[in-house]
């Protein structure tokens, strides 16, 4: 038998028109209403808890846009999933807890193996919502399939015969949504497909988070075909883990794993971030507890110390990096400033030396 959510939890959390919003969805979502009465949702908890050889399993894995689709394994008893596990090396064809460098398990992070929490969230909306009130209100009713088809496709026909065939953005492209339906780069994805045959559509050519790597790859080194494997890791003697928490959430495959390698082969690592995180503690990093916002400022008295003390490769930066002083400007920006200039104060009379940057507030000193 399973037992409603308790919207009290959530109330301290919320701001009180979302609050009023969600109490007002949730509880719907989280009871289907027969003749007055709720009847609880199935999924969320059960009581008491089914032991392993009443479920059943199913081998599916992560719709997060981390570079890497890890391995989930969702246990099931009938269509309800009582939790998820990941990769333990039985799915690989090799023995059980077959973990090597070269063939790793695919171990999913603590963000994917959350996703039965979403899937059966109470903040999750189950049928269409309208609007009633003024955006922001948070005012909504509920309306039936029909309703919410008819008054979009009444909208999509207004927007494309009053501006043009350009007027609809499709803009499902990546992360959860890149499944069947929104893979819209894709000529079997239905939705762009829906849309051409609408004859109004104006679509992207990339992801935002993209063009930082492409741009930044252009200017060092020519080309976009380039990079890393993730098993690069591993033989690393230095990773600076800036505001990042790989325990917690990877970036592509089994980073954990192989900085887990790295570590025991002597590399060094380093946390920058305002908290204390699980990757320090199991990485032994030096802990450099920054003050929020104050990033840039760090970077710079960096960078300050690194040309004071000549610690940088000048040939190095001479063949491959474009405004790094005011040798590598490019000829169209001859005389204005660069990245070395403003660093060491040149333009504006502050050198952003580590002093600065700690009357920047770029360091919270230690207590003990």
């Amino acid at each position: 038998m399973t037992k409603p959510f308790d919207l009290s939890r959530l109330s301290a959390l919320l701001t009180p028109t979302r609050r009023a919003f969600l109490q007002g969805a949730t509880a719907t979502a989280a009871a289907t209403l027969v003749g007055g009465k709720a009847t609880p949702a199935h999924g969320f908890a059960y009581e008491p808890y089914p032991t392993d050889d009443e479920l059943t399993t199913v081998v599916t894995s992560c719709a997060h846009n981390c570079g890497s689709r890890h391995m989930l394994v969702a246990h099931k008893k009938g269509d309800v999933i009582v939790r998820l596990s990941t990769d333990n090396g039985s799915y690989q064809g090799d023995a059980y807890g077959t973990d090597t460098e070269e063939k790793p398990q695919l171990r999913a992070c603590l963000r994917g193996r959350s996703y039965r929490s979403r899937l059966y969230s109470p903040e999750r909306l189950l049928y269409p919502m309208k609007r009633v009130g003024k955006r922001g209100e948070a005012r909504f009713k509920r309306i039936s399939w029909d309703q919410a088809l008819t008054e979009i496709s009444e909208r999509m026909v207004h927007l494309r015969d009053t501006y043009g065939p350009t007027a609809l953005l499709d803009q499902s492209y990546a992360g959860a949504s890149y499944g069947v339906l929104h893979k819209s780069d894709q000529i079997e994805g239905l939705l762009g497909r829906f849309l051409g045959m609408f004859g109004c559509r104006t679509n992207s050519w990339s992801v935002p988070s993209y063009q930082g790597t492409t741009s930044s790859s252009r200017w060092t080194f020519g080309t976009i075909q380039d990079g890393n494997e993730d098993d690069a890791f591993a033989h690393s003697k230095l990773i600076i883990m800036w505001g990042w928490n790989p325990a917690y959430t990877f970036h592509g495959g089994n980073t954990f794993y192989y900085m887990r390698m790295a570590k025991q082969r002597g590399c060094k690592f380093v946390l920058i971030d305002p908290q204390y995180t699980d990757s320090a503690a199991a990485y032994d990093a030096w802990w450099i507890p920054i003050r929020p916002n104050t990033d840039a400022a760090m970077m710079a008295g960096m960078a300050y110390h690194i040309f004071a003390s000549n610690r940088h490769n000048q040939d190095y930066i001479n063949r491959f990096v474009q405004g790094m002083d005011a040798g590598t400007m490019p000829d169209w920006a001859k005389g204005q400033e660069n990245f070395r200039d403003y660093i060491e104060g040149k333009a504006d009379g502050i050198a952003k030396t580590p002093e600065w940057a700690a009357r920047s507030a770029a360091f919270r000193p230690r207590t003990s």
